[in-house]
């Protein structure tokens, strides 16, 4: 009987021991994987670090909040695992915090918000959640299509950085104009303003950290921010190292009016397809959409593109689409097998939730892709670069309307809006008397025409391009145009400098 006894004893300790060691083994290798950074723009191109100072201190006119919620998350971020994983996201954000610090600026937003994609996205673009948040700033769809960003079967631009920033921008905003507070803004950003409404009227109370009825999903977001911004105000504080940061992701664009495939772009542009997918995250699949679309290249790439493709232009892409009607037997796998597309494809371009919903006797849109046969190509040259389209209006006078947005604004910034001097605001307007405006008071500017600069609006152009192009702001450009929110439209014409 004992002998029975220490047998099974035996075999129990074989079996603990073999189970303690294969932990201890997956712990080795989550570490290694942790800190070994896996990362496409990493592996093209290893050597290309540096240190990227912002021009903005993040931290400035901002009192970090401290509470024992928001000093528990610091502690969980201070585990060997997550400070690795922090330290990645932070070499990642320097691709993007030029672009994101120069926009908020733009749009009067406090600096400590362009850290808000290290914990949304980790400062990956194509980043996704289950719930359909996509991007940089896990923006749902909703959300961005109220804010003009475009979503179909060939991009996403919650995944494009620049655009999805200013969206994000915008959205924030509104967020803070809503709730006065930050805190409260912040989880509205994470669940929603209806939620967070509700959950103020339910415990009468305006205090985020009062509130007891939000999800734990909202409930952690706001202390978590304010964990990584104290971690990242402190480093010392935290025996936090903080790296060299990636290089900004400066680019140049070409506009192109045929589909091309990214293989065919990158062959031209002498540089590896995964280059041009970085460059181009909002791009869905491999291909860029037919009609005039903008791809981003590396700088110093785009001369080399254009000189090839003069030499020797790539087979053009065609797409057709096709009505399919489901017969019995059908499943998503056997349609797309049959067209020679993909699944994701069939969902994305019918809206479908799950590769389970069709029915027999629905009818699904199938793009198919064909090459362009020599004889039919036209004559025409069908990639355009984008270029400047300025032209001064033929007029002797324009007149602006400013309504002021707050009290005791002061006269000599106006003058510094519109390029006028303040005797100029004075003959136009006989009422002024006093240095200083109050909120509500309609002031107006005349220019003359050969003073001003307009642009006709291309595909692709959005506010932030055009303000960096004419050595601008995006609150100037909204200003002069009287522009409520972000979004042009091709053809638009738009002022874009004043002199």
């Amino acid at each position: 009987m004992n002998r029975e006894f220490i047998k099974h004893l035996y075999f129990k300790m074989q079996k603990l021991i073999i189970f303690l060691s294969g932990m201890l083994i997956g712990c080795v290798f989550t570490y290694i994987a942790m800190i070994v950074p896996w990362d496409l723009l990493t592996l093209e191109k290893g050597s290309n670090i540096a240190v990227v100072t912002p021009e903005i201190d993040p931290f400035e006119n901002f009192d970090i909040p401290i509470n024992d919620r928001i000093t528990a998350k610091i502690r969980n971020y201070l585990h060997p695992g997550k400070k690795m994983d922090l330290v990645q996201r932070y070499k990642r954000s320097g691709r993007y915090m030029p672009m994101i610090s120069t926009i908020f600026d733009d749009y009067n937003l406090p600096q400590f918000l362009t850290f808000l994609p290290l914990l949304e996205s980790g400062f990956i673009p194509e980043s996704g959640s289950r719930a359909g948040a996509t991007g940089l700033w896990q923006l749902m769809p909703a959300t961005a299509s109220e804010y003009g960003l475009k979503y179909n079967r060939w991009i996403d631009e919650r995944r494009d950085p620049e655009k999805s920033t200013i969206a994000a921008a915008e959205f924030l905003r509104f967020l803070y104009g809503e709730f006065q507070n930050w805190d409260l803004a912040l989880a509205a950003y994470n669940c929603g303003t209806s939620k967070i409404k509700r959950a103020m009227r339910l415990e009468r109370t305006s205090n985020y950290w009062d509130l007891e009825s939000l999800s734990k999903e909202t409930l952690n977001f706001v202390p978590r921010f304010y964990a990584i911004l104290h971690i990242l105000a402190n480093p010392k504080e935290y025996d936090l190292n903080l790296p060299e940061m990636f290089v900004p992701m400066d680019y140049e664009n070409i506009e192109l009016e045929a589909t091309f495939s990214l293989e065919q772009i990158a062959a031209l542009a002498n540089v590896s397809p995964k280059v041009i997918k970085n460059y181009n995250p909002a791009l869905i699949d491999n291909i860029a959409p037919s009609g005039k679309y903008i791809i981003r290249v590396p700088v110093g790439v785009k001369e080399h593109f254009l000189e090839q493709y003069k030499i020797n232009p790539p087979e053009q892409i065609e797409f057709t689409y096709t009505t399919y009607r489901v017969r019995k037997g059908d499943s998503l796998y056997k349609i797309a097998k049959k067209f020679g597309t993909t699944i994701n494809a069939i969902k994305t371009e019918n809206n479908l939730g799950s590769t389970r919903w069709i029915r027999i006797g629905q009818l699904l849109r199938i793009a198919t892709v064909t090459v362009v046969e020599e004889s039919q190509k036209t004559t025409t040259d069908n990639l355009t670069v984008s270029g400047d389209s300025t032209q001064s209006l033929k007029m002797n006078q324009i007149k602006f309307e400013y309504t002021v947005e707050r009290d005791f604004f002061s006269i000599n910034i106006l003058a510094q809006y519109y390029a006028v001097t303040i005797e100029d605001l004075q003959a136009a307007n006989p009422w002024l008397q006093t240095d200083r405006l109050q909120k509500g008071d309609k002031v107006v500017i005349y220019k003359p025409a050969n003073k001003i600069t307009m642009h006709k609006t291309q595909r692709g152009d959005s506010l932030w391009q055009l303000a960096r192009r004419y050595h601008t702001t995006v609150a100037n450009l909204k200003r002069w145009n009287q522009l409520q929110n972000s979004r042009i439209h091709p053809g638009q014409r738009l002022i874009v400098k004043l002199i």
